[in-house]
């Protein structure tokens, strides 16, 4: 991109991608002030790091590997300073289907499995369900086209046997 954007434009620019932005707070935090907190700082970066955009590739492969590098970082980050023993995490519990609709119980069911993957997994299969292409999730996390198609396979049956216990 250019040093001269301004700040009018950098605006338009997140308001036009904040649904990606959102979506990859969605995944990586579970208050809303966290939330809050990674869209700011993806915010930072990103700005930060549009004068080394050069368009090698498209905006918003851009800005997802901003936004995920940030959430996956600001994940571990948070791990290491708050270290929290697992056996004192309470269990979350799912949503109960009577509480909502049938695919709304889907989502939700399909959103805590992904709740429960490890950082680089969320990363992936949001891509994956975002139906970015096996090269962009590549250029995105950093690894292989066939690495991205192998993890896949492993999401995909981690999260089955999740959301088997959930929808039986």
């Amino acid at each position: 991109m250019t040093d001269q954007i301004t700040e009018s434009e950098f605006a338009k620019l997140i308001y036009d991608n904040q649904g990606l932005i959102i979506k990859v707070c969605g995944i990586y935090c579970n208050t809303q002030q966290d939330k809050d907190d990674l869209f700011q700082e993806i915010t930072i970066n990103l700005w930060k790091g549009l004068p080394s955009f050069r368009g090698g590739s498209k905006l918003s492969t851009w800005i997802y590997k901003v936004s995920l590098n940030t959430a996956i970082s600001n994940f571990r980050k948070k791990r290491r300073i708050n270290f929290v023993d697992i056996n004192d995490i309470p269990e979350m519990k799912a949503p109960s289907p009577d509480q909502v609709s049938d695919d709304e119980y889907r989502m939700k069911a399909l959103y805590y499995g992904i709740g429960r993957l490890k950082p680089v997994e969320k990363a992936v299969i949001l891509l994956y369900l975002e139906e970015n292409s096996y090269d962009e999730i590549a250029q995105i996390i950093g690894i292989s086209k066939n690495n991205v198609s192998v993890k896949i396979v492993r999401i995909k049956k981690k999260l089955e046997k999740i959301l088997a216990r959930l929808l039986q």
